[in-house]
């Protein structure tokens, strides 16, 4: 079972103006994906004590429109 429909779900129920309509919908998921991954498995590589929060903080602004 894949989260991409309930990503993009979110992405659709965001209020008009929100979220870029340039930006591709499935290359952020798969960056996010990435993110969380790297995080799981690769902990003791990357050991850096920074909060999921910011991760988030980041993926909101690759949504936003320009402007």
């Amino acid at each position: 079972m894949s989260a991409r429909p309930q990503f993009l779900d979110i992405l659709r129920a965001a209020p008009p103006g929100t979220v870029d309509p340039g930006v591709d919908p499935d290359d952020v998921f798969d960056m996010l994906l990435g993110a969380v991954l790297t995080r799981m498995l690769l902990f003791s590589a990357t050991a850096r004590a920074r909060p999921v929060e910011r991760t988030v903080e980041m993926v909101l602004r690759l949504l936003h429109p320009l402007g």
